[in-house]
């Protein structure tokens, strides 16, 4: 019993330290960098004329049970182009080259939303939204040790 019981708990350190390992030993300068580097890459796989639309924006994330740590969030917008599949497909090969885990999704309509969701690799998430209206590109960065509240004051000073 004694067996199990050590085995389960050495199982589960290292389920939440893989699962969070990948933002480990970077700052919150690093994280804030490489989101904006990431979601900047994206954008121009497909195009120029990119403008910010949020961020990088401080937000809150967990390292693990009842570990607070920050992450960056950052969103780009465009007109769209003339062939959103096209740009769907290239943006997924881009992020999967970066070893990202892809998603493709289309919601209903007659002018369907388009789009790839990514997990892992360098960000904690990323979608790209081919919209008939419009173009977003959107990534928030690793979760890495940080205070949220003590950042959030200073950036404010």
């Amino acid at each position: 019993m004694i067996v199990l019981r050590a085995t389960g708990a050495a199982l589960f350190v290292v389920v939440v330290l893989t699962g969070c390992s990948a933002g480990l030993g970077k700052s919150p300068e690093q994280a804030k960098q490489s989101i904006v580097t990431f979601v900047e890459g994206a954008t121009g796989v497909v195009g120029h004329d990119w403008e910010v639309r949020d961020g990088p924006r401080l937000g809150k994330c967990g390292l693990g049970p009842g570990v607070g740590g920050v992450q960056y969030v950052y969103a780009m917008v465009r007109s769209a182009s003339a062939d959103p599949k096209a740009d769907v497909v290239a943006v997924e090969r881009h992020w999967k080259g970066l070893g990202v885990t892809t998603e493709r999704y289309q919601t209903g309509g007659e002018d369907p939303i388009l789009g790839v969701r990514g997990r892992g690799g360098p960000v904690s998430s990323s979608d790209f939204r081919a919209d008939p209206r419009g173009y977003t590109i959107d990534g928030s960065s690793q979760c890495v040790a940080g205070d949220f509240d003590r950042m959030s004051r200073d950036s404010q000073e």
